[in-house]
Order: structure tokens, then sequence, then C-alpha cells
């Protein structure tokens, strides 16, 4: 059984948020969807985040990117890259990032590929749900990465209604393409090589402006048992002052039946620092249902800073440019649920401190 959270929090503008879920209900996402819906604009901010739980404990997060912030900088595509290996001294964990201009990304329609560089192996393909491959080969001061997993008994994508959420007018797509999957394949760091097994998840966000103009902060939750038994969370806060008002939903199979529910607003919140940063340790969020659901960390094992690897003057000059640092927190936490078991497994958290 794996559960994770993705907590994804970025700086706010100050002002006061009018935000709204869609109307309607449960909805497919179209095979087509996962393509980029953003390249077009002037400025846009697009995600395909990968969160995968193998069965000996190794723990792999791949974020692919499109980004163009403007006159600032000439558009992007990128890549994350966090591999955790389990030790008994603790974990061992390689981290990476990777960006190209924006001219040599390849959308291999007929093939079902998007790749951001031809003569880089740094890509996904497939025609979901029928098959999915997630591949990532690079080297990096002096480390090699090696990452080839193919996905099957793949479960349909869905969003709520139109999968269009309103922050200040803006509108953000939030899609689940891959609720759950299984894995194999295999993942390598130098001389560490496991054939795995495991399952994932994969949700694909995007917008026409930078997130950290919109948004205070963001959070996901999934938890896998089987295929007839999964639980999605993922909702975004604004910074509107007391309100604690969100867009997002909850998608959930149980006993193979799927559902669906707005996610309204974060009730309570408590914090705990982690590794200097002030963090939710624990909050309550209502759903339009009126139902309520409780998530709190447990346990914290990785952080991850995409300009830790610059020198102090152009990670100065990355900060403003961004308006913040860029910084991820992943480890172990729980779901609880009226009238149900608690949901064991993990968090990330991602902040623009």
């Amino acid at each position: 059984m794996v559960v994770a959270v993705l907590f994804v929090a970025l700086v706010p503008a100050g002002i006061l948020a009018q935000i709204s879920n869609p109307g309607g209900k449960l909805a497919p996402v179209s095979p087509d969807k996962i393509w980029p819906q953003t390249l077009q604009g002037s400025h846009y901010n697009e995600f395909w985040n990968y969160q995968i739980y193998l069965d000996d404990g190794t723990k792999v997060h791949i974020i692919y990117s499109v980004a163009n912030f403007g006159s600032l900088k000439s558009p992007v595509s990128g890549v994350r890259l966090s591999v955790l290996f389990p030790g008994s001294n603790g974990p061992q964990i390689f981290q990476l990032s990777r960006e190209y201009a924006i001219e040599h990304l390849i959308q291999d329609k007929q093939n079902n590929r998007m790749q951001l560089r031809a003569e880089r192996d740094i890509f996904f393909e497939g025609k979901l749900p029928d098959t999915h491959r997630v591949r990532v080969f690079t080297r990096k001061d002096g480390n090699q990465y090696d990452i080839d997993l193919t996905f099957c008994n793949i479960s349909p994508g869905y969003t709520r209604g139109s999968g269009k959420f309103n922050v200040n007018g803006e509108p953000i797509g939030m899609l689940t393409h891959i609720p759950y999957a299984e894995v194999t394949g295999y993942v390598a760091v130098n001389d560490i090589r496991k054939v795995v097994t495991g399952s994932a998840y994969m949700d694909h966000t995007y917008q026409y402006q930078t997130t950290t103009s919109l948004l205070n902060s963001g959070y996901r939750f999934v938890y896998h048992e089987d295929a007839d038994n999964w639980d999605v969370i993922y909702f975004l806060l604004p910074d509107d002052g007391q309100a604690r008002k969100t867009v997002g939903y909850r998608l959930y199979k149980r006993n193979g039946e799927v559902r669906q529910a707005s996610i309204e607003r974060i009730t309570q919140k408590t914090r705990r620092r982690v590794s200097g940063k002030n963090i939710a340790l624990t909050m309550e969020i209502e759903m339009d249902n009126g139902e309520r659901l409780r998530i709190t960390r447990s346990d914290d094992e990785e952080t991850f800073s995409v300009l830790g690897e610059l020198n102090w003057i152009a990670r100065r000059a990355a900060r403003t440019f961004l308006g913040g640092e860029v910084i991820d927190f992943r480890g172990s936490a729980h779901l609880l649920e009226d009238s149900q078991l608690p949901k064991m497994g993990e968090y990330n958290f991602f902040v623009v401190d």
C-alpha cells in the first residue's frame, strides 16, 4: 500500500483572492489533454508531476515542465528528478534539475511522446490509459541517472467539471491523468541499479501567469492500495487572509467505484519547522459535501532546492527573478477520515521561500 502527499506552496501576491471551483461532476480527461496547453501564451507555467513509490522502498519524483516568464527570460522546458534509495543507515538521496530552450521541445503526437530535446533521453510517452513510460537518462555533477519505468493497469484520468479553476480571474488547469498505475522497470544512479515494481501517480497543472503571482500554497494527497482502492486530493490556496478558501478536488476509488468532491476550504492548520522553514504540520479540510479530512505530516525525509547548486550570487539573482527560492520537502504523512482507517503514506511539500 502506498500513499503520497504533495504540498505545493508559493509566494503570494498579497491581494484578496477571488476563487471558484468549476461546476459539473466527475469528468474523464481526454488523452489529448496530456500535451502542453499553454505554449501560445506570453506567460505560462506548466507541470507534469510524477510520484512513483516502489515496493523495495525506493522513491522517484519526476517533474517535467515548460515555462515562459515573459521578457525576463527565454522560454524553457525542464526536468526535476529526485531518487531516494532506502538504507539501514538512512536513505541515500540523489537530485538533479535541468532545463533546455523551448525550441528543442519535441511533441511527437504520432508516437505519443513528449521529449525535452532530440539528443537527450528525457521524455514521457504512451497513449493513456492504454500504456505509458517515463525515461530519464542524463549525467550531471559526476552522477549518472538512468530511469526507465513502464506503466500498466492504468486507471483512467479524471478532473472536476471543465478542469479549469479560477483564482483572481486567472484560469488554472488541474488534471489527474494517472490516479493509479502499476509500474515495472529499473532505477539506476551510478553503480546502484535496481529492478523494481510498484505504483505511480501523475497530475498536470497549467496556467498563463506565474504561480508566484496567484497562489499561497497547494496540496496533494495520493493513496494507493490497489487498482480498486485509491485516493487523490489536490487543491490550491490563494493568499486570501482569514478565509482559507481553496480550489481543487478529491478523487477516489473505493471498492471499484470512482467518486469526487470539491475541496472548499482549510478549516484548521498547525505548523512545524522543517530545515528552518515553518510549514504545515496538520490541516483540516472541508469538502462541498460537508465532510472533513485531516492531513498530518509524521516524518521528514528530504529537502530539495532547485537553486541549491548555484553560487550565492547566482542564487540571489535567481531568487529576485523568481520571487523566491523553490524548495521541496518530502516524507511520511497520514490522512484521517470519519468512519475510515487512517491512511499512512508520504507527503511532498513545495515552497517558494
